[in-house]
């Protein structure tokens, strides 16, 4: 995968545990969220020169991250729904160029990136902070 997807894939693996609480929608978004694990590490096996795979893996990580936006409980949806609609938009700039013109293809990452460059990071870190804090087990 190229750098840019990488770090996408990198920013979602950040957000994500492997265990989850026993509450009804708590248990819902956790299990969202450890399917995106899954999803974001069979991401990582692709390769960057497969556009075929590239575009399939990107809509799946969109997809399931938008998944986690819907199962989030209030406190947190909003940053999930800003995590998931730059994967969405992320997506969308691989799939609405084409493999052969690295430069376009390049240009409307960067347009994704820097849309939600202000945001982004602040909210990885509360989403993260969020699904540590209620999906792993107590000590």
């Amino acid at each position: 995968m190229t750098t840019t997807l990488r770090c996408a894939v990198a920013i979602v693996a950040t957000i994500v545990v492997t265990s989850c609480s026993t509450a009804s929608q708590e248990a819902s978004f956790c299990e969202a969220s450890a399917e995106l694990q899954k999803v974001d590490a069979l991401s990582a096996e692709v390769s960057p020169s497969d556009d075929a795979a590239t575009r399939g893996a990107l809509t799946q990580t969109a997809a399931q991250a938008a998944r986690v936006a819907k199962e989030a409980p209030d406190e947190i949806q909003r940053d999930a729904e800003l995590v998931a609609a730059f994967l969405l938009a992320l997506t969308n700039a691989v799939n609405n160029t084409k493999f052969e013109d690295s430069l376009e293809r390049s240009a409307a990452i960067g347009a994704a990136q820097q849309e939600f460059e202000d945001q982004l990071s602040d909210s990885v870190t509360k989403l993260a902070a969020f699904v540590a804090r209620t999906c792993s087990p107590a000590p």
